[in-house]
Formats: structure tokens, C-alpha cells, sequence
């Protein structure tokens, strides 16, 4: 009998030599023959098992995402604004509520001209108490202004036990770039002038991953003392429409089922630039001198390419990246239910990480 490595293909079969290429630990496959787009069929997804029962069940009451639907943020700016503010008033409630319920304080103030929000948990750890979390809000660059954006930084300030300061950064359709990225930047250096850069840690999910990998490319640029870690949750760190994953978990993600669901507002915030410019996706940038890195991302995430591709960055520059993949989670899901065991887990392993690279 032959090895399966060895059996040939049947007549239809246009594999070829290439097939062999694993030393042919299983037989050829059939295929529909070459193509450059791979049309697959209906297919059932059930809730992942392994995942914990608080997401499951989450998971569970979610409708399944409409790919047919009109896009989630539209591209007339007058409809685009209405949204996000109904959007960010009721994140704001929920921001509030949350704050309440974990004994957080939360300020405004300004540092460098830019709006921001203390963030002081209830307890802070001993080991941070000169720490400080320096974080940047997601929300495609066009929601969560005010103290809609505080929630995740409560979140970590919270889990973690250290002092934050969350930038209110000016966003998209009105201060499209380089409003925002500079806004980032002038936080962050006056910062580091005004304690140690490694005391701090910069960080975000979403936009606020991409606006916190653009903050260290142009740090590292103008020889700016880079952060002692940096967390990048599920970032936003290719707007160009490529990745395996945009067409993978295509109306998988619960969050953002489709690259479509936030162009509109990456359109505004690039206002003409080209969408490969480093400045609207820093994954075509420089990740030469980048801190140690911590990435989060899932198995239904619509952005695990791009994280993916962000940590081989990292690793291929010689810096040093941890990445974690949850299964079932979509675009920066892990923090949703607070309570299931992925939230824990992540933001357990996020302290940790800053417990080894802070000072």
C-alpha cells in the first residue's frame, strides 16, 4: 500500500507538488482547483464550548450580526454625530455606574492643553504606588468622547491596582488627524517630563491600541524616553482593508461584524490620507525600539490579524511581545461580561506583565 504521502492526485485534482510540502502527514485533499478567492459555503457556528458560561451565555443572547445591513457608522457626518452622541451618552451612564461599583474616583483635567480623566482605584497595589497607567480609548476613532471613554481604564486601574490617566483625546469628524495622534503625544511627553518613563505604562484597545503603537513610533522618532510597557488590546493597527481575518470572522465578530462597519469613520479621522500612511495604520510603520508589549485579541475577533501581525512586528524588530488569544471573543470582547474567566484572565495576565517591566 502506499504511504498517503505518496498517493497521487485524482483527475480534477489540481493540488499538485505543493501539497507535499509537510512531508505528507495526511493525503492529498480534493479542491475545487486553483483560486485566488476561496467561496465557502454555508457553515454553522456553534458557541464555543470551551469558553466560559458567563460568555457562552452572552454569546448565546447576541443576534447573529446582519451582513446585509447598512453599515454600523454611517458616512453622512450629520447622522455619523447624532449617533455618537446617543452611543456616548448611554457609555457614559454605564462608565459611571461601573465606577460606582468598584469604588473608583474619577477626575477632569487637562495636562499639555488635552482633556483628561484620573483615574484612582480604590486600592492601589504597593508596588504601583509610583506607577502610572497613561490609556487611550477605542471607539474608531469617532466615539466614547467624555467619560464614555474612561470605562476600560477603570477597568485595568481597578483589576490591577494602579493610578491611570485616560486622555480625552479631540476626535474625528471635527479634528480628524493629526488632532488626535498629537493629542496622544503631547500627554505622553509631558508626562515622562515630568516622572521617569519607566514608571509608565501607555496603552489602549481599538483606536486607542493604533493612537498608542503611533505615540511610541514617534517617540522612538524623536528620541523620546518610551514607555516601561505598552498594552494593546485587539489594536487597530491596519485600516487598509487587508488581513485574513476581516474575511474570516466576517459577521462572526459581534462587535464589529465587518470592515464596512467603521470605514466610514476611519475616512473622516484619515481626512485624505493614503490608508497605508503609518499615521492611519502604524503596522506600516516602524516597530524599531518599541517597549514590551502585551496584546490581546480572540478567535471571533474581526482585528486578530492585525494583532497578530502587530506582535510578528514587535518580535521581528527585537522586541519583546506576549499575545494572548481567547477563544470565542470577538473585537475587544475579553471585557465583556466583566465577570466571565476571560476578563479575569486577561487583565490578570496584563498585571502581571506590568508587574515585570514597570521600574
Amino acid at each position: 500500500m502506499e504511504h498517503p504521502e505518496h498517493v497521487k492526485p485524482t483527475d480534477g485534482d489540481s493540488s499538485g507538488a505543493d501539497s507535499d510540502h509537510l512531508a505528507g502527514s495526511f493525503p492529498v485533499a480534493p479542491t475545487r482547483g486553483p483560486s485566488e478567492v476561496w467561496h465557502l459555503g454555508p457553515r454553522d457556528l456553534p458557541v464555543p464550548h470551551s469558553a466560559s458560561q458567563p460568555l457562552r451565555d452572552s454569546i448565546s443572547a447576541t443576534p447573529q450580526p446582519d451582513t446585509s445591513s447598512p453599515p454600523l457608522l454611517p458616512a453622512d457626518e450629520s447622522a455619523l454625530k447624532e449617533l455618537v452622541a446617543r452611543t456616548d451618552e448611554l457609555a457614559a451612564e454605564k462608565a459611571r455606574a461601573l465606577r460606582d461599583a468598584v469604588g473608583a474616583t474619577v477626575t477632569a483635567d487637562t495636562i499639555a492643553g488635552v482633556d483628561v480623566f484620573h483615574v484612582t482605584p480604590a486600592v492601589i497595589d504597593p508596588r504601583h504606588a509610583d506607577h502610572l497607567l497613561v490609556y487611550v480609548h477605542g471607539g474608531a476613532f469617532v466615539l466614547n468622547g467624555g467619560e464614555a471613554g474612561v470605562a476600560e481604564a477603570i477597568v485595568i486601574a481597578h483589576r490591577c491596582g494602579i493610578p491611570a490617566v485616560s486622555i480625552d483625546y479631540r476626535m474625528a469628524p471635527d479634528h480628524p488627524l493629526p488632532a488626535p495622534a498629537d493629542d496622544v503625544y503631547a500627554v505622553y511627553r509631558q508626562i515622562v517630563t515630568e516622572r521617569p518613563a519607566d514608571t509608565v505604562v501607555l496603552g489602549g484597545s481599538s483606536g486607542g491600541a493604533n493612537l498608542s503603537t503611533i505615540t511610541v513610533q514617534r517617540a522612538v522618532r524623536e528620541r523620546l524616553d518610551v514607555p516601561a510597557a505598552l498594552y494593546l488590546g485587539t489594536p487597530g493597527n491596519d485600516m487598509s482593508n487587508t488581513g485574513d481575518t476581516l474575511f474570516i470572522n466576517r459577521g462572526i465578530d459581534r462587535v464589529i461584524p465587518r470592515h464596512e462597519d467603521y470605514v466610514n469613520a476611519v475616512r473622516f479621522h484619515a481626512d485624505g490620507r493614503e490608508l497605508t500612511d503609518p499615521l492611519v495604520s502604524p503596522l506600516f510603520g516602524s516597530f524599531d525600539g518599541f517597549p514590551p508589549t502585551f496584546l490581546v485579541s480572540g478567535t471571533r475577533d474581526l482585528l486578530l490579524s492585525a494583532t497578530a501581525r502587530t506582535h510578528t512586528k514587535i518580535r521581528q524588530s527585537g522586541g519583546i511581545a506576549d499575545l494572548i488569544v481567547l477563544e470565542g471573543v470577538g473585537h475587544g470582547d475579553y471585557g465583556n461580561p466583566l465577570d466571565s474567566a476571560e476578563s479575569r484572565f486577561t487583565y490578570s495576565e496584563l498585571g502581571k506583565f506590568l508587574r515585570q517591566h514597570l521600574d
